[in-house]
């Protein structure tokens, strides 16, 4: 994907096989830059154009920013909401249809018969694969020891459940150590994200790094 930035006056590509970063040391070029893109990801106008194979796709759909790091949220609630999505198709595909349908009959009997031991006549609403999904408090395995893993399968399963985008971490150098960016990056190559770091820092190079570095003038540097 490449990403034009007016306030910058560039393009920046963000290729699969290497890890991108874009170092602005300019504060009131980063809070420009950074609030246009948040806005189109409310949905408004922006003048940050987000492209892939020379066709303007929309920032809302196909880019995501990532500013909170502690604590990072794997859990977020559109991709547990299309994770949930995933499993209903499976419990109703045709491997999985007749053992779905007897289990929700199964369920449906039970209550009636639970029902016979209290007093009063009862009426329960019709048992659907949705609603027992959504009741079974589906969420990720959260159990990390290494916040740069965390992230990057994170990237995988939006990759795999919603759809290929361009990821923004804003500052993870200052949660990261130098050896965990190293390896951050190399996997960022190796499992062919698209990654555009951005910093206000120009932290020392790591190999598999492209950077553009825009100084407090507004210079580009490469």
């Amino acid at each position: 994907m490449k990403l034009f930035i007016p306030q910058i006056d560039d393009t920046i590509i963000c290729d699969k096989n290497v890890c991108t970063s874009l170092v602005i040391e300019n504060p009131n070029v980063w809070c420009s830059i950074l609030q246009d893109i948040v806005r189109q990801l409310q949905g408004e106008e922006g003048k940050v154009v987000l492209s892939n194979e020379d066709k303007v796709i929309p920032i809302a759909k196909n880019l995501e920013v990532i500013s909170q790091f502690i604590p990072f949220e794997i859990n977020q609630k559109g991709l547990v909401s299309k994770i949930m999505n995933e499993v209903q198709k499976l419990a109703v595909n045709e491997g999985n249809f007749v053992q779905t349908t007897t289990l929700l009959a199964e369920w449906e009997r039970f209550l009636l018969e639970l029902s016979t031991e209290l007093t009063g006549n009862f009426n329960f609403s019709k048992i659907n694969i949705e609603s027992l999904i959504k009741a079974s408090g589906l969420e990720l395995d959260d159990a990390y020891d290494n916040l740069g893993e965390r992230i990057l399968d994170y990237f995988e399963l939006v990759r795999v459940y919603d759809r290929e985008k361009l990821f923004i971490p804003v500052n993870l150098r200052s949660y990261l150590s130098e050896q965990d960016i190293m390896e951050f990056v190399k996997n960022v190559s190796a499992r062919g994200y698209e990654v555009l770091l951005m910093d206000t820092v120009d932290y020392p190079r790591v190999m598999g790094e492209q950077r553009h570095i825009v100084d407090a003038d507004q210079c580009i540097l490469c």
